[in-house]
């Protein structure tokens, strides 16, 4: 049951109403200034989004015993050095991996 609260409370940024209000209006507006650019790219935000989905669970993978919770917290808390080092690690690799994907994509 926890995997489905994790599920939803992810996917909760594409059903909130003023993110859909937003993305609505600019649809709308680029819709009517530009067809072809505006589904260019909402297919390219598509894209990269799926990219970064796939770079998370390769950094998962890669890292599969690092509870980054954890490590946050006792950077922001106690200002543990090493434990905002191991955050700076994964997040450097997390975009590492990210933009090797977009790039070797297109």
């Amino acid at each position: 049951m926890s995997l489905l609260k994790k599920l939803i409370a992810t996917l909760r940024p594409f059903y909130d109403f003023r993110a859909l209000l937003l993305l609505a209006l600019c649809l709308g507006i680029g819709m009517l200034v530009d067809p072809a650019a505006t589904l260019g790219l909402a297919g390219y935000l598509a894209y990269v989004i799926g990219m970064t989905g796939v770079a998370l669970m390769l950094t998962k993978i890669l890292m599969p015993y690092l509870q980054l919770n954890v490590h946050v917290w006792s950077a922001l808390e106690e200002r543990n050095v090493a434990a905002a080092l191991v955050v700076l690690a994964r997040t450097v690799l997390l975009l590492g991996i990210l933009a090797l994907l977009v790039i070797w994509g297109k």
